[in-house]
């Protein structure tokens, strides 16, 4: 089996895919870089004074409000999760949660693959509805 992937959330460790770990750290892991960037090119105010630098300093704040604006699109993201009834959150988990295949899916519910492949499409777009409004 391959690598597993968690996040925390409320105190407790939630398994995911590799896709969503991904989109759940890459806001932490871009401050970092971002930071590690800054402070490459870090100057002192006396140098930029000297300089004759005027400009206003606001990278600062577009990152927080870049860091805001992920952190709400994902507690949209759970609350448009949260609802889903019961089946709908069974397929998700299954499928993006245990990476299983839509086949794996069909094959042990005793329905076929499109059926599966069909009420999947039907959840994400629900999804998206929810999320949008």
């Amino acid at each position: 089996m391959g690598k597993q992937y968690h996040i925390k959330l409320n105190g407790e460790l939630i398994p995911v895919t590799e896709e969503v770990y991904r989109a759940y750290q890459q806001p932490k892991w871009r401050e970092k870089k971002q930071a590690e960037v800054r402070a490459q090119k870090e100057v002192s105010l006396d140098a930029m004074l000297e300089t004759g630098y005027s400009g206003h300093l606001d990278s600062r704040q577009a990152l927080v409000d870049e860091i805001v604006a992920d952190k709400l699109l994902l507690d949209e993201l759970l609350k448009a999760l949260a609802e889903l009834n019961e089946d709908e959150r069974f397929l998700i988990d299954e499928l993006f949660y245990k990476e299983k295949t839509e086949r794996e899916i069909a094959d042990s519910s005793n329905i076929s693959h499109q059926a599966v492949h069909k009420k999947k499409n039907r959840i994400l777009a629900k999804l998206e509805k929810l999320l949008k409004s």
